[in-house]
């Protein structure tokens, strides 16, 4: 029973942490995105490549472009026409690889876009409800109280928020300097051997 809630404990825990959450929205997220390229790509790019091909070439499409090898092998229908019979005949399907290649360019840019706008818009969301944004709308809201116009109260606020950067800033630097200045183990350990030996040379000379 003890191992049970021990193991329920731990799959809570589990549960719990960010990033299962995170990477269970993504998979959603990215779901619903990859129904959204396809029908982009195959709905209105792809067609649009197909028509530009057969109006460049004449031919039909990007499933037209064939080179055949060796001698094709025919079929005639119903109707007597004559036509190549493309499941027995050996041929490189060009049209089939650059549709492929296309298709999967129109994808990476699609996504591509979806992230940089997607990026965007959680930058902003940050510049908007970040600490440092809500930081600065609380000073300003502390300057106009004291008197300030909007102008007035934003400047001092940025000088405000400048100046603890600045100070934050001089603060590390401080910090790394004297940690810099410290000794390391190694210049300890020397000077403790040095000074050892100094002793032992000292004894000897008595």
């Amino acid at each position: 029973m003890n191992k049970l809630k021990a193991l329920w404990a731990e799959f809570k825990k589990f549960i719990a942490r960010g990033n299962v959450v995170d990477m269970a929205v993504g998979v959603v997220i990215g779901s619903a995105f990859t129904a959204i390229v396809n029908a982009v790509t195959k709905g209105v790019l792809m067609p649009l490549v197909n028509w530009a091909v057969t109006a460049a070439t004449g031919g039909q499409g990007l499933e037209g472009l064939r080179t055949i090898l060796g001698t094709p092998v025919y079929i005639v229908d119903d109707m007597g026409t004559q036509a190549v019979d493309w499941a027995s005949t050996l041929y490189i399907d060009w049209g089939t690889l650059i549709n492929s290649i296309v298709d999967f360019l129109l994808i990476a840019l699609l996504l591509f876009t979806i992230l940089k706008v997607f990026m965007a818009l959680q930058n902003a969301a940050k510049g908007v409800n970040g600490a440092d944004a809500k930081a600065k709308r609380k000073l300003i809201r502390a300057n106009m109280k004291s008197g300030m116009s909007l102008a007035e109260a934003t400047a001092k606020a940025e000088e405000t928020i400048a100046a603890e950067a600045k100070a934050e800033a001089d603060k590390k630097a401080a910090e790394e300097a004297a940690k810099a200045a410290q000794p390391t183990t190694e210049q300890l350990l020397t000077q403790i051997r040095d000074l050892l030996a100094a002793q032992n040379n000292n004894s000897d000379n008595i």
